[in-house]
């Protein structure tokens, strides 16, 4: 009797399916809810949104710069966090529409895996691309980097059915060109790495002149009718602000650090890392407070210690796997792209003012989740893999559960959440916190 065939695949198939997904959803709101509220970052999202509710005035500008004091256009990050308020004035109402967006775009890029890699057990592709620490501990509580992930897993789906020689047809190209422009300027309004994303799209709008002129022409057309839906939360602050204030001084981050060429390992390794089980970030930023934390959860210490362990693995057998012979379709192309993608992440530091943060690359997140399960595809065909993978994906599972109960206590909401339901009672986001000094809405 095959392992993934005949009993794991199976939870994924009719009633018992839906189940698991709507299980694995209020895993992931609850991880959400109980991961960090009160740090500056997540506070300020949160304040973007709740000033929105509270004031009613039109959030023209989102997420902030602090490196250079500036402020990324449009009204999408506002709208995103305030407007659940208005169908249910609690704390958590925003993280509901979160959860929902992300869940649903992490279920569409397991479905695409599987279509585009078949023989892949279900299980271990659902499961792995819902739970893997990236997605959890960015896309399930409100920071902006989190709404970032579902536009990001639409836009690179898009792309590779952009592509003719690595379209499955899973989408018709014309939507694929529409639905790379929307996510662009989604993703624009939300995070500065928008622009690690117009490479692919040079990229695809030229291996598309091989069709002839008039079929690039159309489908360029069609990526900027796009780019103008998914800009139309962003014209209303160039309407009122003009060009240059309209930018909200985000140009600013543009700046030459040669400092950022010696970065190339690091990139290296978090860039692979995003589809890894990266588990000391998210336990503590040094070895000491790791080492509390495994002591304080020692009955649990096994499970985190081999989860831990496959965290270094992973990236390892990536590296080892772009040399061996894959007979997969699409392999090698798809191999060049993500190499290529890290060769421009890494130049593209050339001119940040910050340094390479994982998070500052995150949206690259679904590019090497694919890439990875065509390494992970020839080892899943062993039956003791599959028996390895199961106690993986459970050692996850307990790891997060410990997290997801040290951040309750130590992080989240719950700390005090009359604070948070009082500004929103009253309608005064003053209650909860300030804005930074420079907040461009009104």
């Amino acid at each position: 009797m095959k392992l993934s065939e005949n009993k794991l695949d199976s939870i994924l198939k009719g009633r018992a399916g839906i189940f698991a997904i709507a299980a694995l959803f209020l895993f992931r709101l609850a991880f959400g809810l109980c991961s960090e509220f009160w740090f500056e970052d997540e506070l300020q999202v949160y304040l973007i949104g709740l000033k929105f509710y509270t004031t009613g005035q039109f959030p023209f500008f989102g997420p902030d710069v602090v490196y250079t004091f500036s402020q990324i256009p449009g009204a999408l990050q506002g709208l995103l966090v305030g407007l659940p308020f208005y169908l249910w004035p609690v704390p958590e109402a925003p993280y509901i529409l979160l959860n929902i967006l992300s869940t649903a775009a992490l279920c569409f890029l397991a479905y695409y895996i599987g279509k585009r890699i078949p023989g892949l057990p279900l299980w271990f592709t659902w499961l792995w691309v819902l739970t893997c620490p990236w997605v959890l501990n960015y896309s399930t509580h409100i920071v902006n980097p989190s709404y970032v992930l579902p536009a990001a897993i639409v836009f690179f789906i898009a792309f590779f059915e952009s592509i003719p020689k690595l379209s499955t047809g899973f989408i018709k190209q014309q939507y694929s060109f529409l639905l790379m422009g929307i996510c662009l300027l989604w993703i624009f309004q939300l995070h500065m790495s928008w622009v690690l994303l117009i490479p692919f799209i040079i990229y695809s709008i030229s291996v598309n002149f091989n069709k002839g002129f008039k079929a690039s022409l159309i489908s360029f057309a069609v990526f900027l009718c796009g780019c103008l839906v998914g800009a139309s939360l962003l014209i209303p602050t160039l309407i009122t602000y003009g060009w240059k204030d309209g930018l909200g001084g985000t140009s600013g981050n543009i700046v030459l650090n040669w400092a950022n060429l010696g970065q190339i390992i690091t990139v290296f390794t978090r860039y692979l890392s995003l589809a890894s089980f990266e588990l000391p970030r998210f336990i503590g930023f040094t070895n000491v407070k790791r080492i509390e934390f495994i002591k304080e959860y020692i009955w649990v210490s096994p499970f985190i210690i081999f989860a831990g362990l496959m965290g270094f693995v992973q990236p390892l057998w990536m590296i080892i796997a772009a040399f061996l012979k894959n007979p997969y379709p699409y392999f090698k192309r798809i191999l060049l792209i993500t190499g290529s993608a890290f060769i421009i992440t890494w130049l593209s530091f050339l001119f940040s003012v910050k340094g390479p943060s994982s998070h500052t690359f995150y949206v690259l997140f679904p590019l090497i989740m694919i890439y990875s399960f065509y390494c992970w595809k020839p080892l899943l065909e062993k039956k003791w893999i599959k028996y390895l993978a199961i106690i993986f994906l459970f050692s996850g599972l307990v790891f997060h559960i410990t997290l997801m109960r040290d951040n309750y206590k130590r992080k989240s909401m719950y700390i005090n959440r009359q604070v948070p339901l009082k500004a929103i009672q009253e309608k005064n986001y003053h209650i909860l916190g300030e804005r930074r000094n420079f907040d461009r809405n009104p």
